[in-house]
């Protein structure tokens, strides 16, 4: 009797084993594909597929399948534990991004240039600074519960990191205000479409013919002014958003004007309307 209890809680034991093993083995979490970012963030789920630009990627626990370029991703390290590096990470850029971390300072505003595009198409940087310094100053004057960080030091601080006109749509709004120290962070564009010319006439043309006492005609003649003005379609974009990047305000105006800094109009019109304005 008593070896057959023995038996008995021999067995228990070993398939309370087995079952723990089992339980274990099922709650073991998939290995899954690593992709570790040039910013240092790092997604998980599973590399669909690589051609010479860009990976295919599905996140972990979804199904659908985006696009990462190969130039924003650093390493892979694949669900069997292979690491193929993708863009080596120089040291000197590892420590200049501690170097220039800089605190997020509540209440701070920075406003970044402007996307500008003229007649033509084209974009004009001498604009777009421009046009990032007309909207500085509106804030300066309608935003005074916060502080306006001068453009002068938001570029500067841009063109330490690299980030410039043509990689500024690379970053996330999240990046750049840890890149700019600001709480909130303002983006928008101009677009400038020359509409035409436009003639507008005062008064008319006269002629007077009369004689003279000594019977010789005298003729005068009078005219009118006339005005030319050119009319130009201005569309301005205005967001703003917050460190974490969420979107807290978007606003956008089509207006006709007179002249091509007719923008100036427009923007101070969203400026009043966006969260930042106070009276």
């Amino acid at each position: 009797m008593k070896r057959a209890i023995i038996y008995y809680f021999m067995i228990t034991a070993t398939i309370v084993t087995i079952s723990k093993q089992s339980v274990f083995a099922q709650s073991k979490p998939k290995p899954v594909d690593t992709v570790t970012l040039m910013n240092g963030n790092k997604i998980k789920g599973k590399v669909a597929g690589i051609t010479d630009d860009a990976i295919t990627f599905v996140h972990q626990g979804e199904t659908l399948a985006f696009a990462v370029k190969k130039q924003e991703i650093n390493k892979i390290k694949f669900a069997s534990g292979r690491v193929e590096t993708i863009n080596e990470i120089k040291e000197q850029d590892k420590s200049g991004n501690q170097a220039n971390k800089i605190p997020i300072q509540r209440n701070l505003v920075a406003v970044l240039p402007f996307t500008y595009i003229g007649q033509g198409g084209e974009k004009d940087e001498k604009l777009s600074k421009k046009v990032q310094s007309d909207c500085y100053n509106l804030l300066l004057k309608n935003a005074s519960r916060f502080s306006i960080q001068d453009p002068m030091q938001t570029n500067a601080l841009l063109a330490r990191q690299g980030v410039n006109e043509s990689n500024i749509e690379s970053c996330t709004p999240g990046e750049l205000a840890y890149i700019l120290g600001a709480e909130y962070v303002v983006a928008g564009s101009v677009l400038v479409d020359h509409k035409g010319t436009t003639n507008s006439e005062s008064g008319g043309s006269t002629t007077n013919s009369q004689r003279n006492k000594d019977g010789s005609k005298r003729t005068t003649f009078s005219s009118g002014s006339s005005t030319t003005r050119e009319q130009y379609k201005t569309q301005v974009d205005l967001k703003v958003y917050v460190d974490d990047g969420r979107n807290i305000s978007s606003e956008s105006k089509t207006s006709l004007w007179e002249g091509e800094d007719a923008y100036k109009a427009t923007l101070k019109y969203l400026v009043k309307r966006c969260p930042l304005y106070s009276k």
